[in-house]
């Protein structure tokens, strides 16, 4: 539903087709479909619509990176002190 959504898709016409989809199969494989059953399949997608987006929180930011102990650069103290993978070859500006 919300990736249908996020490619620009409207959310209450999408959540409204699946809900009818299955409700439609449901019918079709000899289910009963009573009143609620409809409103229910009519009436998510509009509410889903509206509520998603109100209850939605943006992701929390990544954290910022920290100096390393003698504050002059943010690079890893391990990649400063030469320990490397092995076959790599770095020269002294990486230093």
């Amino acid at each position: 539903m919300t990736g249908f959504a996020a490619r620009g898709h409207s959310l209450r016409v999408v959540r409204t087709a699946i809900e009818v989809t299955v409700l439609l199969a449901g019918w079709l494989l000899g289910g009963t479909v009573g009143v609620g059953t409809v409103v229910y399949a009519a009436c998510i997608g509009p509410l889903a619509h509206i509520f998603v987006p109100l209850f939605s929180r943006a992701a929390p930011a990544p954290p910022a990176p920290q100096p390393n102990e003698s504050g002059d650069s943010l690079r890893p103290s391990v990649v400063k002190s030469g320990f490397h993978s092995a076959g790599t070859r770095h020269d002294s500006s990486d230093r």
